[in-house]
């Protein structure tokens, strides 16, 4: 039996929908979905997100790990051998339904 996957990344973007079983995050989804092939959908916590039913917000928020950055300006990403203070950054993502 043919499965059809959509594959996303940890975003919840769409990267590709496919037969075949590449690695990565994926969900199973019907042959209609699958036929419309939309790139303008999030998935989050398995299920597909369409645009007109809310919204994703992300967010950079302090984390254990991601990307270390300089603690007095994100936009300044340093290695980490870096000898002053730094701070460790990654995103969250927030979903809001409409109403």
């Amino acid at each position: 039996m043919v499965e059809f996957r959509l594959y996303y990344d940890d975003n919840g973007n769409v990267l590709c929908y496919t037969c075949d079983k590449p690695e990565g995050n994926y969900i199973v989804v019907d042959r209609l979905t699958y036929a419309e092939c939309r790139f303008d959908i999030k998935v989050l916590d398995g299920k597909i997100i369409k645009s007109n039913e809310g919204a994703i917000i992300t967010k950079l928020v302090p984390s254990l790990n991601g990307t270390r950055c300089t603690k007095e300006d994100v936009a300044i990403i340093v290695h980490d051998g870096y000898s002053g203070d730094t701070i460790l950054w990654n995103t969250k993502q927030y979903e809001y339904r409409y109403n």
